[in-house]
């Protein structure tokens, strides 16, 4: 989701450079800002206590991610550059204070915040289906307001395989079904909803 209009102050926002595989924070490190991509990629990672990691976010150009430092003292997840990519970095508490004497800006980010909380619940609740072709056309109706419309997902499709619970090679499996039986139309990363 992006949101690029973040009040703090600029003498106190800077910018760093990440390449393809570097992390900028582990989970469980201080919290010290929420970020901006610029340009790039960043996955955010979370360990389980079980050893397995899930995929919980990918942030590209333009989306913030790690919003929840912004009250909690240590990342909850790691974040690592999926290609080369600039961020800018808000310290947390410029950007509070900022939020303190500009209650509209703050209001306008909770908006942003709130709606990804729904589009998280929405994934959520797809995650829950149990065939898989289900699972990928409720996605694709979330994604695609209206029928005959189609989107191109900036993600590779791998992501968005992981973003809804499946393999790489399910979800790929169920894009050739449904484009065979002409529920969808694809040509790449873009993809539509037929009738």
């Amino acid at each position: 989701m992006t949101y690029t209009q973040l009040p703090t102050p600029k003498a106190e926002v800077s910018t760093q450079r990440l390449l393809k595989g570097e992390t900028l924070f582990y989970q469980g490190d201080h919290t010290a800002a929420i970020f901006i991509v610029i340009t790039g990629r960043i996955r955010l990672l979370r360990h389980l206590a079980d050893g397995n990691a899930i995929p919980l976010y990918f942030a590209n150009d333009g989306e913030t991610f790690s919003e929840a430092a912004l009250f909690s003292d240590v990342y909850h997840c790691d974040a690592i550059a999926e290609k080369n990519t600039e961020i800018e970095i808000h310290p947390k508490k410029a950007l509070l204070d900022a939020f303190a004497v500009n209650p509209d800006l703050a209001m306008t980010f909770m908006a942003h915040l709130a709606r990804q909380v729904i589009n998280l619940r929405s994934r959520l609740e797809i995650r829950n289906i149990r065939s898989a072709e289900e699972r990928v056309i409720q996605f694709l109706k979330l994604e695609i307001s209206d029928p005959g419309n189609s989107i191109t997902f900036a993600s590779p499709l791998k992501d968005i395989a992981a973003s809804i619970g499946l393999s790489h090679e399910a979800f790929y499996r169920v894009l050739s079904t449904l484009e065979r039986e002409g529920k969808i139309v694809r040509e790449g990363r873009k993809i539509g909803l037929v009738g």
